[in-house]
């Protein structure tokens, strides 16, 4: 009986394992769930690569053009007296200048006092911003002679049209002592000859020391051109360059400081050297 209980459960359990080893069909799908909670943020990923430069944009609009600015003063204007630096009221005054502005109109003042300046002469400066003028004796001017107290040191102005400057002092005497050629026996000078349309150099010695000199080439007793400036150096002595644009012949250079130093020299202008 036992026997035959135990054959029973064995062919039970032999068909149970095999009804469970057949698949069966796949049940209908069900229905979707609800969704999630959301995660925590994940971590930052890497930069990406960077994109292409897009095109430029138009150019905006021209601006508005700016007011005018002045013209700068010409630090290189250079004014001295010629032959002397004391005068009396009855003498004229040989005025060179160098360094303005090309074709530049200048008017020539000396002040009397801190409100009083009066126009003692005009000149008008070469394509290479030099001039030579003669002023008349202050005496002429009754309005700057009553004003004028003898051994007393002036002012002489130049102003140009183009906003260049420079001044000078004078003492005013009332009768010359020292001769003008004996202001500066000290001062020589020494010019290389050349050759026309050439350059020469001037080379000067005995001037004051930091003097600032004109150079100028007498053509005739009215007319002398200015060949260039420059400034001593600490013995008083120079050396300058400057472009001749004249014919064959010779001529007198002069060399005038602005302390009064003045020296000449003959310039030879041939065809040799």
């Amino acid at each position: 009986m036992i026997k035959a209980k135990t054959i029973i459960f064995y062919v039970l359990l032999f068909s149970l394992t095999i009804s469970c080893t057949v698949e069966g069909e796949i049940g209908p799908k069900g229905p979707i769930g609800n969704q999630g909670e959301i995660g925590s943020q994940g971590e930052k990923g890497n930069p990406g690569v960077p994109g292409i430069q897009g095109v430029s944009g138009p150019p905006g609009q021209l601006g508005k053009t700016g007011p005018q600015g002045q013209d700068a003063p010409q630090p290189q204007a250079t004014i001295i007296t010629i032959n002397n630096t004391v005068f009396t009221i009855q003498e004229e005054i040989e005025i060179w200048g160098s360094g303005f502005k090309s074709e530049e109109t200048i008017t020539l003042y000396i002040k009397i006092s801190d409100t009083l300046e009066s126009i003692i002469g005009t000149a008008i400066s070469t394509k290479n911003g030099s001039f030579t003028t003669k002023t008349k004796p202050l005496f002429n001017n009754s309005k700057i002679s009553s004003q004028i107290v003898n051994q007393s040191i002036y002012t002489i102005l130049a102003k140009g049209s183009k906003n260049s400057k420079s001044s000078t002092a004078i003492q005013i005497i009332p009768k010359q002592i020292i001769p003008k050629h004996l202001i500066s026996p000290d001062a020589n000078l020494i010019v290389s000859a050349t050759v026309p349309n050439g350059s020469t150099v001037a080379y000067g010695s005995g001037f004051n020391s930091d003097e600032n000199f004109i150079l100028g080439i007498i053509l005739n007793s009215n007319t002398t051109k200015i060949l260039g400036s420059g400034t001593s150096n600490s013995s008083g002595a120079f050396k300058l360059e400057s472009t001749i644009d004249l014919g064959t012949g010779i001529y007198t250079v002069i060399a005038e400081g602005k302390q009064g130093s003045s020296a000449s020299a003959p310039l030879l202008i041939s065809l040799y050297k």
